[in-house]
């Protein structure tokens, strides 16, 4: 598009005004990719279901497709006990409620993220969300690290059948057929 000139001096709009021209705005930049922390971290995971389906956050590689599919949950804060870490983390990423948490099982998650190792302490839970609605939903609107993302219901069959990654690794285990 043309620039017609009529900006004030000063604008920062990066055409040449003269002299007087001041200083472009700053670059907005990307966020750093993901990485994990280099430390053992507690995680509690909700799995909720709805006819042979979970609802899972999608996993991103550095390049921008989907590696794989999570529940959706957060970190455990120190002091914090999982099943209530659970509740809190679920809240914070969807504004929703959750009732009727039972621990599934505990795994030890030692995995690779883009060249980079991880360890996690992973408490799944089963549990139930409030707002019925959700489970007429396809997708479930989510913020993860700051970033808006859609949660999907994502079907355990192909997870057994190995034709998506769920994550954590031994997860699919733990579910009950």
């Amino acid at each position: 598009m043309p620039h017609d000139h009529t900006c004030p001096d000063a604008c920062g709009c990066g055409h040449d005004h003269g002299p007087q021209t001041g200083p472009r705005p700053p670059v907005a930049t990307a966020p750093p990719p993901w990485r994990p922390a280099g430390v053992v971290r507690a995680v509690a995971l909700g799995v909720f279901r709805r006819a042979g389906q979970i609802v899972c956050a999608p996993v991103y590689g550095d390049a921008g497709p989907i590696i794989g599919w999570c529940p959706l949950g957060g970190p455990v804060a120190f002091g914090e006990h999982a099943a209530d870490a659970l509740p809190r983390a679920i809240h914070e990423s969807t504004g929703q409620d959750i009732a009727d948490i039972a621990l599934l099982g505990v795994l030890e998650n030692l995995y690779t993220h883009e060249g980079a190792p991880g360890h996690e302490i992973v408490f799944a839970f089963s549990a139930r969300f409030t707002n019925p609605d959700i489970y007429t939903a396809d997708a479930l609107a989510v913020t993860q690290d700051g970033h808006a993302d859609e949660a999907k219901w994502i079907p355990l069959a192909k997870a057994r059948a190995g034709r998506l990654r769920l994550m954590p690794a031994g997860l699919t285990d733990l579910l009950p057929e």
